[in-house]
């Protein structure tokens, strides 16, 4: 593996485990093995190095929507499976939502970035008019109650990304272990999906 790639992981490491405020480049240097000047020959600043994951980490949780939206199953279906998809990736990169949402609350420079580097791009832009024409079709044959796109992607994201935010909050006052831990995890995957699907009722 070459060095810009070993910053890049690095870096990925930090920024989600510290995030961008308490991760240096001397961090990131020290845990690669290289000198702090290879850190911004390749990436320049922190900020655009940060933005590099950050974008990346973005986009991947975004392009989740593409096979369920591309297959052939029906709405409730594609419901169960956004969620078990983003539950699936979520249990194997716990911090990544605090990440995310912590970013994006804190930092509005942060989100002005989001917006003209992830928005304006055509390929995202056809994906969501693909997902709310699916809903509004949806809607009109009866399958669902008349709801926002919009609307139904934010509570599908909320449920989810709380049920991993609250996690360790709820599972260390109870003093669960690891197997209980798991449990909590997969009753909330449940509890999420069978929220959505009442709430749809027409």
């Amino acid at each position: 593996m070459d060095t810009e790639t070993q910053i890049l992981q690095a870096a990925e490491r930090l920024f989600i485990e510290k995030g961008f405020v308490a991760t240096s480049t001397t961090d990131i240097a020290r845990e690669v093995g290289c000198n702090q000047a290879l850190v911004h020959y390749y990436y320049r600043t922190k900020e655009k190095l940060f933005q590099k994951v950050f974008i990346a980490k973005f986009e991947y949780i975004f392009s989740m929507l593409r096979q369920p939206l591309e297959s052939d199953i029906g709405i409730f279906e594609k419901l169960q499976s956004v969620v078990d998809t983003y539950f699936d990736m979520f249990i194997d990169n716990r911090k990544v939502p605090f990440f995310i949402f912590n970013e994006l609350i804190l930092n509005g420079e942060r989100r002005k970035v989001i917006k003209e580097m992830f928005f304006a791009n055509a390929t995202r832009e056809e994906l969501y008019r693909r997902y709310c024409q699916q809903i509004e079709d949806a809607i009109a044959k009866g399958q669902i109650r008349p709801i926002e796109p919009m609307d139904l992607y934010l509570n599908i994201v909320s449920l989810i990304v709380f049920s991993f935010i609250t996690e360790p909050l709820f599972t260390d006052f109870l003093d669960y272990d690891d197997a209980q831990r798991k449990a909590f995890i997969a009753r909330r995957r449940t509890e999420v999906v069978e929220t959505l699907l009442r709430s749809l009722k027409p």
